[in-house]
């Protein structure tokens, strides 16, 4: 890690004044450092988002597979004209 006195004068002590070797721009000193629990946080947050991201790809294709198609021109129906179709099979089922 290494710093210099303009940038300490520029940003203080809390701003982004230190370089970590290897690292490309200028962090503050508690991310230079680093912080594990902070880190791992992170990659925890990471992978549900992932995990939320395929699922709701799936759940897209999904719901694409059971999209319904028109007898007559062999067409996969607009969300609108499903909607619609689902909206009067629901009332005639009352």
């Amino acid at each position: 890690m290494a710093t210099t006195l303009d940038l300490l004068r520029e940003h203080g002590p809390a701003g982004p004044a230190f370089r970590r070797f290897g690292r490309d721009r200028h962090q503050s000193l508690l991310n230079t450092v680093g912080n594990p629990r902070r880190d791992a946080h992170l990659a925890r947050r990471r992978t549900a988002r992932e995990k939320e991201r395929r699922r709701e790809e799936r759940h897209r294709a999904e719901r694409e597979a059971r999209r319904p198609t028109c007898v007559d021109c062999g067409q996969k129906f607009t969300d609108d004209r499903w909607k619609a179709v689902e909206y009067t099979r629901d009332r005639s089922r009352r």
